[in-house]
């Protein structure tokens, strides 16, 4: 299995797939190659498959995304003559989850930043732009300071580094620009290992893309959804759909007042 799949990412290369294509790809089938490395593609049953998204705590869109960059492998794989098995084209799509969109309220998210402040300015200076610039973790790891342009009140995602791979222009705040007047530099480098650490040390409850949601949820009730859905990078739609808690306004402008102790 390890051998299909490396060629698979090498074919994808070829072809001029993104990094983000190659990334994403990368993550979903080491995933699935976790355990069963050694196995040939045909010895993997449609059973197999099964249990393999069942025993996660994946939401339905997540194990839905998963099952079918799998197929991509596999239907890949038969082309190629690797394998005349395509067990996971008959496993059934799950259904996408309606799971509720967790956020921080304005104290939670007050907490982790001066956390991080005390832990490293580094990690600071990135929860702030995660927090009140909306930025994707993936795209926050790839911020560059040149790209925080004070002088001209904008932070750049580059078409490079954004996930739609649209450049966007997003105006700082004054509640970010006085948590950036602390200090450190960007990009953060090990990211992973300092969020953890950050993430136990603040004893916060951390739901999925909890900096994110915060941002689009807090903003989208001060300041609209149009101009929260341009901030952001991505439709309305998509903010309604997938990104957007219900918050009151008096909790926004808490959160919009968050400045350094």
């Amino acid at each position: 299995m390890s051998n299909a799949i490396n060629s698979f990412l090498v074919a994808k290369v070829r072809a001029g797939k993104s990094d983000r294509y190659l990334r994403t790809m990368k993550n979903s089938l080491t995933k699935f190659a976790r355990g069963r490395s050694g196995l040939l593609l045909d010895d993997v049953t449609v059973e197999a498959v099964e249990r393999w998204l069942d025993d996660s705590d994946w939401n339905g869109t997540t194990r839905r995304g998963y099952l079918r960059d799998v197929r991509t492998l596999y239907n890949f794989a038969v082309r190629r003559g690797m394998t005349v098995n395509n067990a996971p084209s008959a496993v059934e799509l799950p259904d996408r989850s309606a799971s509720a969109i967790g956020i921080h309220t304005p104290a939670e998210a007050r907490a982790v930043l001066e956390c991080a402040r005390k832990m490293d300015l580094n990690l600071c200076r990135a929860m702030a732009v995660r927090y009140f610039a909306g930025l994707r973790s993936s795209e926050c790891d790839r911020l560059t300071e040149d790209c925080i342009r004070a002088d001209t009140g904008y932070i750049e995602v580059t078409a490079g580094n954004a996930k739609t791979r649209r450049r966007r222009l997003i105006e700082i705040s004054e509640t970010l620009r006085a948590w950036l007047a602390l200090g450190g530099i960007l990009p953060l480098g090990n990211s992973g290992q300092r969020m953890s650490a950050l993430v136990k040390a603040s004893g916060v409850p951390w739901p999925n893309n909890a900096t994110r949601h915060s941002f689009v949820s807090y903003s989208a009730a001060l300041h609209g959804a149009k101009d929260t859905a341009l901030r952001a990078g991505h439709s309305e739609d998509m903010l309604f759909q997938h990104y957007r808690a219900l918050v009151t306004k008096a909790d926004a402008e808490a959160f919009w007042a968050i400045r350094p102790a």
